[in-house]
């Protein structure tokens, strides 16, 4: 009989010790803040048909599946190199920071982004969107574009389609390297004169 009241007076005080503050245990369940899954040294293969399309590497993504904005989150960065229909290298993009935003099929980029082209041209800049359904790319922060020629242009904000056929740099300067090609055959003219 002791031992049950015991085990009784247990039970109460465990109870009576065991209130807590909603405010907090929400915090520690709240769906917008805590993702529903954490991965950690992700390499995430997509392709068509098996043919290569994506590859991306990411230290950190958090998926938050049950938020009401439901997104992945690239914390630390992430590392993405497209292939075209014929599994050809297409381009890269490197950025410190990602989301992509599930509902609107919005990428956001931020921080030390660089996409590098098929051709070796990049564009460099601090923010950058790829809006997947209007299929078109853009920023409104300063943004650097160096050609495989090593020209450079600037400008404070871009638009593009997304495979960058279009592209609109707002208020642009340039540097512009040019190079000099040497006409053999009349070099060669010139030599047969003397």
């Amino acid at each position: 009989m002791n031992h049950f009241r015991l085990i009784i007076l247990f039970l109460a005080a465990l109870s009576c010790s065991c209130a807590n503050d909603m405010a907090i245990v929400h915090k520690f369940i709240d769906v917008e803040v805590e993702p529903d899954m954490i991965g950690e040294h992700m390499e995430v293969l997509q392709s068509d048909s098996a043919r290569l399309q994506m590859r991306m590497i990411t230290p950190l993504m958090k998926q938050f599946s049950s938020a009401t904005e439901q997104r992945d989150e690239y914390p630390e960065g992430l590392h993405v190199w497209f292939y075209d229909a014929n599994g050809d290298f297409a381009g890269e993009v490197t950025a410190n920071w990602a989301m992509f935003y599930k509902t609107e099929e919005l990428w956001e980029a931020r921080h030390n982004v660089k996409l590098t082209g098929a051709d070796g041209s990049i564009l460099e800049t601090e923010q950058f969107f790829w809006d997947r359904r209007k299929e078109i790319v853009y920023s409104d922060k300063f943004t650097k574009v160096t050609d495989e020629a090593g020209s450079i242009v600037v400008g404070v904000s871009f638009t593009a389609n997304q495979d960058f056929t279009n592209f609109k740099l707002l208020e642009a300067r340039a540097t512009i390297i040019m190079t000099e090609e040497v006409d053999n055959d009349s070099e060669n003219e010139d030599e047969n004169e003397d």
